[in-house]
C-alpha cells in the first residue's frame, strides 16, 4: 500500500507520492522527471512542499514498515508482511516504488529544481535547506539499497552508473556540509520557505542542528567498516546536533484526511490493520525493563503483546518523529564510548534516560555499551529505518531470525523497472543486489553482549 499526504491548507498544488515507475529509466531526467499534472513552472514553495512530504514518506511509510518488521519492532501478520515475517520473502516489489521515489516527483528531481530556483533568487537559506533534504534522502537511499545512481542521476545518460555506497555516503556528507554553510550565510535575499516549512518554519538554527544530527547518523552507518575515524566524526557532529525535544524533526501530520500520519493511513479504518502488529522483541525488552515508554508506544491492556500503537501514536495527527534529540544524544554516547571516553558515554546515556523519567545507570565497560545500544533500539521506534540500520551495524539486540535458518535481510532490492532499463543494475541476489550492503558485513559477535550474532551469517 503506497501512502501519501497533501497539505491542502498550504494552498500549494504539489503532493509527494511514492509511486512505482514502469517502462522508462527514471534516473535520466527529461520528461521522465516531469509530472504532467503540475504546472510547467512551479514555485520554490511548491517544490519544497513536495520534497518535504516525500522525505516524510521515506521515513514513515512502506520502507519504515518493512524495516520495522526486520528489526522486530513490528510483526508481519498477513499478505506480503506475513511472508516477510515468516520466511523473509521479499523481492523487487517489496519496496513499493521507494527506489523510484529517490528520483521522481518529490525526490531528487524536485530537490534539484528547488536548488536551482533558490540560486536564481539568491536565497542561500532555501538553497541550504534543499541541500539538507538532498543529503537526508540520498543517505537514506544508501542505507537501504547500498550502491546508488547519484553522480550521473538526472543527466540524460542512458545507463547511469551506480556509485559505490561509500562514495554516496561521502557525497551526502559534502552536500550536508554545504547546506549548513549556505543556511548560515548573511545574505539579504535569503528568506527561506517560511510558512511553507511545516516543521521548522524556515529557522536556520533548527535546520542546522538537524543537519549535524543527520551527519552523525550517516557517519555511524559507515562505522562498522571505517571504524574509529567514523565514530570520531559522528561524535563531532553530534556535539553540534539537536539539543532538546524542541528541535526534533517530525512529520507535520493533521487530522485532515489527506494529511494524516502514515501509520494511521495504513492501520486506520480505511487501511490494512490486520497486516502488521507489534513486535515481540521490542515489547519484551520494554516489559523486562519496566519502561514507561511501553504505554507511550503501545495500546497496553495486559501483559500480552499489544495489538497496535497507543491512542497517541496511532492518532491521525500524531507528529511522527524522524530525527530527534534522543537519537543525537545516544549517538553522542556510543561514539564517545567507541573513542575511549566512558565518562561522557555514561553521562549522555543518563541524559537520554532522564528525558524519559528513567533513573540513572551506573555501568561501565561492555555493560555500558550494551545499555547504550538497547536504549537506542527503544528510542529508534518508528524513527524511519534506524532500528534496522543500528541492528545491522551492532547486532544489538541479538535478534533470532523469525525465519529459522535464514539471516535477517540486510538490504532491499532495486525496483524492477529500473533494472529492466539500466544494464548497470544486476539481477536480485547477485553482486550489489545481494543480501547485504558494503557498510554491513555480517557481525561475528554482538557488540552489546559479546555473544554469537544469531541473525547475521
Amino acid at each position: 500500500m503506497t501512502t501519501y499526504i497533501k497539505h491542502a491548507a498550504m494552498r500549494i498544488a504539489a503532493a509527494a507520492t511514492v509511486v512505482a515507475v514502469g517502462g522508462c529509466n527514471f534516473l535520466t531526467g527529461g520528461e521522465t522527471g516531469v509530472d504532467p499534472n503540475r504546472p510547467t513552472t512551479a514555485t520554490n514553495d511548491q517544490y519544497f512542499v513536495a520534497t518535504q512530504e516525500n522525505l516524510w514518506a521515506y521515513w514513515g511509510s512502506d520502507l519504515a514498515r518493512v524495516a520495522g518488521i526486520l528489526a522486530q519492532q513490528f510483526a508481519g501478520v498477513a499478505n506480503q508482511y506475513g511472508a516477510l515475517q515468516s520466511t523473509y520473502s521479499h523481492d523487487e516489489t517489496t519496496t513499493n516504488g521507494s527506489h523510484a521515489a529517490l528520483y521522481t516527483g518529490g525526490g531528487l528531481v524536485d530537490i534539484k529544481k528547488l536548488q536551482t530556483g533558490a540560486r536564481a533568487v539568491g536565497d542561500s537559506l532555501y538553497l541550504g535547506i534543499a541541500q539538507v533534504e538532498e543529503g537526508a534522502l540520498m543517505g537514506t537511499g544508501a542505507d537501504v539499497f547500498g550502491d546508488l545512481v547519484y553522480s550521473q542521476a538526472l543527466q540524460g545518460i542512458p545507463n547511469p552508473k551506480l556509485d559505490d555506497q561509500f562514495a554516496v555516503y561521502d557525497s551526502v556528507q559534502k552536500v550536508l556540509s554545504a547546506g549548513i554553510t549556505n543556511m548560515n550565510l548573511d545574505v539579504p535575499t535569503s528568506v527561506g520557505p517560511g510558512a511553507a516549512d511545516l516543521v521548522y518554519g524556515g529557522d536556520p538554527a533548527l535546520w542546522t542542528a538537524m543537519a549535524h544530527t543527520l551527519k552523525a547518523r550517516f557517519y555511524m552507518h559507515t562505522a562498522e567498516v571505517r571504524g574509529i575515524p567514523a565514530y570520531q566524526a559522528a561524535l563531532t557532529e553530534a556535539q553540534q546536533g539537536i539539543k532538546s525535544d524542541a528541535g526534533n524533526y517530525v512529520g507535520a501530520f493533521t487530522s485532515t484526511a489527506s494529511e494524516t500520519n502514515f501509520y494511521f493511513q495504513f492501520h486506520g479504518p480505511a487501511g490494512r490493520g490486520g497486516d502488521i502488529g507489534i513486535g515481540v522483541a521490542l515489547d519484551t525488552i520494554l516489559q523486562r525493563r519496566n519502561d514507561p515508554r511501553r504505554a507511550e508506544y503501545f495500546n497496553v491492556k495486559s501483559t500480552a503483546t499489544p495489538t497496535w500503537l497507543s491512542s497517541t501514536r496511532g492518532a491521525p495527527n500524531f507528529q511522527q518523529p524522524f530525527v530527534t534529540y534522543d537519537e543525537n544524544t545516544l549517538i553522542w554516547a556510543e561514539a564517545a564510548y567507541r573513542t575511549g571516553d566512558e565518562a561522557t558515554a555514561l553521562k549522555k546515556l543518563n541524559e537520554e534516560r532522564a528525558n524519559h523519567g528513567l533513573p540513572a545507570e551506573v555501568v561501565a565497560g561492555r555493560a555500558l555499551l550494551n545499555e547504550i545500544l538497547i536504549e537506542k533500539y527503544i528510542a529508534d521506534f518508528q524513527l524511519g529505518e534506524e532500528a534496522w540500520n543500528d541492528y545491522k551495524r551492532t547486532c544489538t539486540p541479538n535478534l533470532a531470525p523469525t525465519a529459522p535458518g535464514t539471516p535477517i535481510p540486510g538490504r532491499l532490492y532495486y525496483d524492477a523497472p529500473e533494472r529492466n532499463t539500466n544494464t548497470n543494475i544486476p539481477e536480485p541476489n547477485t553482486g550489489v543486489n545481494g543480501i547485504r550492503n558494503k557498510n554491513d558485513p555480517p557481525n561475528a559477535i554482538s557488540d552489546g553482549t559479546g555473544q554469537k550474532c544469531l541473525g547475521q551469517f
